[in-house]
């Protein structure tokens, strides 16, 4: 389909506001996959928004991602242009993923042993590209941390899962931070980094 400039820049004003394919398709009259087609063509990059669109996962994982943000400004977003990047942040050449959980209540295993109510933080797809990971566990509303987690990749490195207990009586208790710490730590980082250039 040819497109007109003036369609064309319907179509990416609507995917800059909609961040949807068939939610602008609906609006501009064009077949999704038209718009999908010129959106490439015109350079926009095709990522989605978790927030609105993702599931019930990838809507946790974005107050994590955006509480980091906020901690620690100067962090690139690698998600921005990416619907799942390979990792959520860089920061000079420092890589760092961020992993939120919601507690999940004590129950049984289907074999009968008991658990205790926890916090998982699934980072098996993380462990080789990112260098430090960021753990928000999360009141049960979700709008809160009630602990935050600097853990770096040598420590991880073995593990697919994380579950830190919700009493904290865990090794992983030992890498607890205050929000308002990981700002100056990666800022000492950079410095450093910049030291050795």
């Amino acid at each position: 389909m040819n497109m007109t400039p003036e369609k064309l820049k319907s179509i990416v004003d609507s995917y800059e506001r909609l961040k949807n394919l068939k939610l602008v398709a609906l609006e501009t009259g064009v077949k999704w996959q038209t718009v999908y087609w010129n959106l490439k063509k015109a350079g926009v990059e095709v990522c989605g928004d978790k927030a609105r669109y993702g599931s019930a996962s990838d809507r946790i994982a974005v107050i994590g991602e955006q509480r980091f943000l906020k901690a620690v400004p100067f962090a690139e977003d690698n998600n921005k242009g990416k619907w799942q990047a390979s990792v959520d942040f860089s920061i000079g050449e420092v890589t760092v993923d961020v992993k939120a959980s919601l507690p999940c209540p004590a129950g049984r295993t289907p074999q009968g042993k008991s658990f205790s109510a926890k916090w998982s933080f699934c980072i098996n797809k993380q462990t080789d590209v990112a260098d430090y990971f960021v753990l928000y566990a999360l009141n049960e509303s979700g709008k809160e941390p009630e602990g935050v987690f600097l853990i770096p990749r040598e420590i991880a490195a073995s593990k697919s899962t994380i579950s830190i207990p919700t009493t904290l009586k865990s090794k992983w208790a030992d890498y607890s931070v205050k929000e308002n710490e990981l700002a100056e730590f990666f800022e000492m980082i950079i410095k450093d980094l910049e030291k050795r250039a």
